[in-house]
């Protein structure tokens, strides 16, 4: 399979201060990650708040940089390439922040937004009104700033930026995290039919593991800066194995999910949380391996 992005061990440390800016901890935000996204097919990222999803879908993109581990791009290592060097790929794999609120500029019209998005070259009206056409915006729009904008359509202004140059990969971070339910729907429909007008590979961050699953031919669930099952999309749905998954889909069936750091740090991290734990969960964290065909579990259930 034709690979686009490869993440491999991808490690990263964040060093958390109080507000007096002195007492110190560091959070593990992803640990030891290996994950690979390949061409026409959408991967999904789920978990709840504090996974380390999102920090995930920034470090794809190099937002971020891993204290540890390599990104490849088209098989190509770049995680220590410069800003300028980057500028290439960012063209070709773009992200969709979650919130078209706080990552849109308040100070440029939409026509301003998009030009700044676009090559040089194409950086022209009718370039830009005829992406947001793709996007079901008017073009008497060009003219407008954000605030004037619903929450619906802001989020389809962030994803025409998101199309400038027509990348070849989407990074969609909740991309419906803060619309109603019918915009919801409406964004998600958008964003099918451009994946089949433009030939895009996407990667959906949410916390929704219904909705990924059905727009998804991939997904890996994360918990606690780690990916505890991965596998086809309808083998995650039908057929969960991790008991994290498991509680995701139905959270009766677990007790309530501490998302705060485990005090049993050598072990595994859904401890608090898992009704089958063994005695050496407490101090061993289970390594990723293959159960089934295409499917994965991180899980000494499994072994």
């Amino acid at each position: 399979m034709d690979k686009i992005l490869r993440c491999e061990k991808i490690r990263k440390v964040f060093i958390v201060k109080d507000f007096l800016g002195v007492n110190k901890r560091t959070t593990v935000a992803l640990n030891d990650i290996s994950i690979n996204i390949e061409k026409g097919l959408n991967t999904g990222i789920v978990g709840e708040s504090g996974s380390g999803k999102t920090t995930l879908a920034r470090t794809m993109l190099l937002l971020i940089k891993p204290d540890a581990g390599s990104v490849y791009y088209r098989e190509k290592e770049i995680t220590h390439l410069s800003d300028n060097n980057l500028r290439d790929f960012r063209s070709k794999v773009r992200i969709i922040f979650q919130n078209p609120y706080k990552s849109l500029n308040p100070r440029l019209t939409i026509e301003r937004t998009i030009k700044e998005a676009l090559p040089s070259c194409d950086s022209h009206k009718q370039k830009v009104e005829d992406i947001l056409a793709q996007v079901g915006i008017p073009k008497t729009y060009r003219t407008k700033y954000p605030h004037q904008l619903s929450g619906g359509e802001r989020q389809r202004i962030a994803i025409a930026r998101a199309l400038a140059g027509i990348p070849e990969c989407v990074i969609a971070d909740e991309p419906t995290g803060n619309l109603d339910a019918t915009t919801e729907v409406h964004i998600l429909r958008l964003l099918e039919k451009l994946k089949e007008k433009f030939n895009l590979t996407y990667v959906f961050i949410s916390h929704n593991l219904k909705i990924v699953s059905d727009i998804c031919n991939k997904i890996a669930v994360m918990y606690k800066g780690r990916i505890v099952e991965e596998g086809d999309a309808c083998d995650v749905s039908k057929n969960p194995l991790h008991p994290y998954t498991k509680a995701l889909w139905n959270p009766d069936i677990a007790q309530p999910i501490d998302e705060k750091q485990t005090k049993y740090s050598e072990g595994c991290a859904f401890i608090d949380s898992c009704t089958s734990r063994k005695e050496r969960c407490f101090c061993e964290n289970p390594e990723i391996i293959e159960k089934e065909k295409n499917h994965s579990v991180a899980c000494f259930l499994y072994e």
